[in-house]
């Protein structure tokens, strides 16, 4: 049986932080999800976020296609958006999002951790899982520093520390 412990944490810390995003997506209270703070819309904040796993957490031959390419959304953060997401079109890019970062890691083990990225091979896929991670939690905290300035509730650091797999069999 192929070593997957390392794996098997990227993984899961993946998913913490993962889990934190999607709170904002699910939770975001109305009258603030189209509102500027910092220069950004709040959902801007969060396409940018779910945009990069899409560009990063993928085999170098899957393509990369940018998000809503029909409309000025500016995922790169480069402008203000001339057009407007719902919350119902980041969960389904959200939701499919996961199932990228799911697919990134499946059928893979530790050793493919420390091969190069096929994005961009001056890294390693590791390098790749814990650019993810800094960036969703970066992000996460802006919109928690958004959510709290207007007295709003914020979602719950995300510990992860459950159940550990026995890749001896």
């Amino acid at each position: 049986m192929p070593d997957t412990k390392l794996l098997d944490s990227a993984r899961r810390q993946l998913g913490a932080s993962f889990a934190m995003l999607e709170y904002h997506v699910e939770n975001c209270p109305d009258d603030l999800w189209n509102t500027s703070k910092a220069g950004f819309l709040f959902w801007q904040q969060l396409l940018h976020t779910i945009a990069g796993i899409f560009f990063w957490m993928r085999d170098g031959d899957l393509p990369f296609n940018e998000p809503f390419p029909d409309r000025k959304v500016y995922p790169e953060l480069e402008g203000i958006p001339e057009d407007l997401i719902t919350r119902q079109e980041m969960k389904e890019y959200c939701a499919e999002a996961k199932k990228q970062a799911e697919a990134f890691f499946a059928g893979k083990d530790d050793p493919w951790l420390a091969q190069p990225s096929a994005i961009y091979g001056e890294i390693i896929n590791l390098d790749a899982v814990f650019m993810q991670i800094r960036h969703i939690q970066y992000h996460v905290g802006h919109c928690d520093a958004i959510l709290r300035e207007a007295g709003r509730p914020v979602g719950e650091w995300q510990d992860y520390y459950g159940p550990q797999t026995d890749s001896a069999g």
